[in-house]
């Protein structure tokens, strides 16, 4: 258990004949920019072919194997010996690229188009730039300077006259004024104390669980949080926190799979969006099937097995994520058994409120990059299930 660094089960780093493409290059070089493919392999000799396939077309491995010439009867002829050179696997990197440019150069203008097309006539324009289908709202009348000083000068003259009567008026009660007002701010005073008193006694005396009187009430000692011990038990049955700064208390051990396993490769070569000048960190999570433990939903049942790749960049704060990842691994907590949120499927494995890039391009929206708070995101998620840098 735990977390293992691997070569040879994902040969994508210095030297292999394996690399990481993303699905949607993939299938363009295989479909429109299936010219571009014929022509790599001519002039570098070389035969691409997928061997496996990520789930939801997050990445596959394309494995890059050397051709000898063609012989009279037989046909070409693989060469199994010696892995592929650097250079040769930067080429096909480049090509790949060059793909990703002219799939959006013919994605972005169409796509555009439509998301804008049905907010004309119906709503406004928000600030962000996308439609809103609300109504827009009626322009406000707007009024010229003589129509402002006309407006405004019956408002002063009204103001003048109470003034003026106010001031004949104080010379004759101007002790019995002073009387009244004294007494009303100390009424007003008075009841701001009595209700200030009142907010901190029921904050002292209610729990905030089950929002009723305080019964054997028990403090946190890192937060000063108070609570009923019962209702205290019940929530940290379910996570050791906190229920109101969720303060982690202890250690935190989640239900993943304990026969899962952790890889971690690097592609020098290959530069996330948003983090240019390093390369990748490629994470792969394997599990087998198996069955459900008594700590799972449906204690014995058969669950299917998975196979995950997330990305993070190869820079001082991605490794700094890739250890803080590491720690959640050990701890159970990158996984659990349960609904997918994607195929609606029961009984799967699933992320467990963790989230990691599955995708090298797209931005949020495919899950990838770029990102420009991912790892501040990513870090404040391990934060609250007590994995800290400290």
């Amino acid at each position: 258990m735990g977390s293992q660094v691997s070569s040879d089960e994902m040969s994508g780093g210095q030297g292999g004949d394996e690399v990481l493409v993303s699905q949607a290059v993939w299938d363009y070089l295989a479909a429109a920019g299936q010219p571009w493919l014929i022509d790599f392999q001519d002039k570098q000799g070389l035969s691409a072919g997928i061997i496996r396939r990520g789930e939801r077309g997050g990445c596959c491995a394309v494995r890059l194997r050397p051709v000898e010439g063609s012989r009279s009867g037989g046909g070409p002829r693989m060469m199994d010996e010696g892995p592929i050179s650097n250079e040769t696997r930067k080429a096909f990197i480049d090509l790949c690229r060059c793909a990703r440019k002219e799939m959006s150069k013919q994605e972005t203008g169409p796509k555009r188009k439509r998301s804008l097309l049905p907010c004309v006539g119906v709503g406004v324009l928000e600030g962000d730039g996308e439609g809103s289908l609300l109504p827009p709202q009626p322009p406000q009348p707007r009024r010229s300077q003589r129509q402002q000083q006309r407006y405004k000068k019956p408002a002063e003259d009204e103001a003048c006259m109470v003034l003026s009567n106010s001031m004949n008026s104080m010379s004759h009660n101007a002790s019995g004024q002073r009387k009244q007002d004294n007494m009303e701010v100390s009424c007003s005073m008075m009841a701001s104390s009595h209700n200030h008193s009142h907010s901190e006694a029921d904050d002292y005396t209610s729990c905030s669980i089950c929002m009723g009187d305080m019964v054997e009430r028990t403090t946190l000692e890192r937060c000063g949080h108070a609570f009923c011990r019962l209702c205290l038990d019940q929530a940290f049955k379910v996570k050791r926190a906190c229920p109101v700064c969720r303060q982690v208390y202890g250690q935190l051990i989640g239900n993943q799979p304990a026969t899962g396993s952790m890889m971690v490769d690097r592609e020098p070569d290959l530069e996330l969006p948003g983090h240019e000048g390093y390369g990748c960190i490629c994470i792969i999570y394997s599990f087998p099937p198996g069955l459900q433990a008594p700590e799972h939903p449906n204690p014995g049942v058969r669950y299917p097995g998975t196979y995950r790749v997330a990305y993070l960049p190869d820079s001082p704060e991605g490794n700094r994520v890739l250890g803080l990842l590491r720690r959640a691994f050990e701890q159970r907590l990158i996984f659990t058994i349960g609904t997918s949120m994607t195929t609606g499927m029961h009984n799967v494995i699933t992320w467990n409120d963790i989230h990691h890039k599955t995708s090298i391009w797209g931005g949020t929206y495919c899950f990838g990059y770029p990102d420009p708070t991912y790892l501040v995101r990513v870090t404040e998620e391990l934060r609250e299930k007590g994995i800290t840098a400290d």
